[in-house]
């Protein structure tokens, strides 16, 4: 890939129609540098010390969490402050689903369902009003969700804008219950957790929560509770577990569900997330002594990382393959830009800090165009690529040996893509062997 410079701005051609705007906004690195690490995760006041269940963002910006005794936090900017929110009841929650910045519903202890479309300013719903049961987990896709519970209850619901209506399909069995939720579409969902003889359990809908089918299956020939669930597509998933033993395992199946390899770890899991569906190798777990783990090659290896804790994490979740959250004991809340990934920073003679970082986009949504900001901490040859939900690649706005500095690049569609349509895109930045990937959404 060529390029010209004047004055300072790079023109790069992405053999495509189109072109992008590279801005080299520092100087290269000079030769004596310091280095220091900064952890991945970053610890965030969360204002409570009530345990948090569960932690969801909306976007970038809106997040909601909430936990025992009726516990409800909300942030407006990305995670960095948070305000409580009153409601109603004093029972355990144990988790939530976003539908927007000011819509979402809330599940918890003795039947506890609430819902709010302003924020949680107003808040309807009530305790046993469909069962008595502690509802566990939810999980919408559009306008179709799911909910698990205690005594192997499963509810599925319909979200209506303004209330949603809930079915119960069963309840009331002996002993197990549904820790996990996992919509991956309007018409494919699953639950997860135990049966009445303490084995994992995996339950499987088609038609939008109507209909289920079940599959109970060992961890390596041993009994214990499937406590988080997601699927990438219809055939592949994942659990979290606690082992009857006292240790954590993750179960994976490349067959929909009748087949799983479980690997072990030293501590209990509570949650499992892989934030893009379809083409996604990364996902994340969590458990209790701070335990984290990750990995890159769709669960075949996980890698653990440092929380900066041993409090017990009770979920996690992550918008893009970087941006991402965990909540747990102690009203603890754990924030990452970087997956996870330490960062290392350059100190420079100048004062100026350089890392490598890939920023999210902006505006996002977007359209026609929008602008990506990244920093590379030493001359490396680097890419920046756009893929499309399928993975497929549409478009390279970067292809060439660059000093380290800081960039942005426009992304125009309207050039780029043959056929634009509205939808979400990944970006990827590798520089060397750092590689990091967001989401970003174009609309008409």
């Amino acid at each position: 890939m060529g390029s010209n410079k004047k004055n300072g701005i790079a023109e790069i051609g992405v053999g495509m129609k189109t072109s992008c705007l590279l801005f080299i906004i520092h100087s290269a690195l000079l030769i004596f540098n310091c280095f220091s690490q900064q952890p991945g995760w970053e610890i965030i006041p969360s204002g409570t010390n009530t345990p948090l269940n569960s932690i969801f963002f909306y976007d970038y910006e809106v997040g909601y969490a909430c936990g025992d005794s009726g516990i409800v936090i909300k942030s407006i900017d990305s995670g960095k402050t948070w305000q409580t929110i009153p409601t109603p009841v004093t029972y355990n929650f144990n988790d939530l689903f976003v539908f927007n910045d000011s819509t979402l519903c809330l599940v918890g202890d003795f039947g506890t369902i609430l819902f709010s479309f302003d924020g949680g300013v107003n808040w309807y719903g009530s305790s046993s009003f469909l069962t008595s049961e502690d509802y566990l987990s939810i999980s919408y896709s559009g306008t179709k969700g799911v909910c698990g519970g205690r005594s192997q209850t499963i509810l599925y619901g319909i979200y209506e804008g303004t209330s949603i209506t809930w079915i119960v399909y069963q309840t009331g069995f002996f002993g197990g219950g549904f820790w996990g939720a996992h919509m991956l579409n309007p018409q494919i969902g699953f639950v997860a957790g135990e049966n009445s003889i303490f084995g994992p359990l995996l339950g499987m809908t088609t038609d939008s929560g109507v209909n289920w089918d079940f599959t109970a299956f060992y961890l390596n020939n041993n009994e214990g509770r499937a406590t988080g669930v997601d699927f990438t597509d219809i055939i592949n998933g994942y659990v979290s577990a606690r082992v009857w033993d006292g240790r954590g395992a993750i179960s994976k199946t490349i067959d929909g569900g009748s087949d799983w390899v479980t690997t072990f770890f030293t501590n209990p899991l509570w949650s499992i997330d892989f934030p893009i569906s379809g083409a996604s190798q990364t996902g994340y777990s969590v458990g209790s002594e701070g335990t984290i783990l990750k990995t890159y090659n769709a669960g075949n290896n996980w890698q653990a990382q440092q929380s900066g804790t041993i409090l017990k994490l009770n979920k996690v979740q992550f918008l893009d393959l970087d941006f991402g959250f965990a909540v747990g004991e102690n009203g603890i809340i754990l924030k990452t830009t970087t997956g996870g990934e330490p960062v290392t920073d350059i100190s420079q003679e100048t004062g100026v800090v350089k890392e490598f970082r890939l920023e999210q986009n902006f505006p996002n949504p977007f359209n026609p165009s929008t602008n990506i900001r990244f920093t590379i901490a030493d001359f490396r040859f680097t890419s920046l690529k756009v893929f499309d939900i399928l993975g497929e690649e549409v478009a390279t706005l970067v292809n060439e040996n660059l000093p380290a500095g800081e960039y942005e690049v426009e992304f125009n569609p309207v050039s780029s893509i043959r056929h634009k349509a509205s939808g979400v895109f990944f970006y990827q930045l590798i520089a060397g062997n750092n590689i990091s990937s967001k989401k970003m959404l174009l609309i008409k």
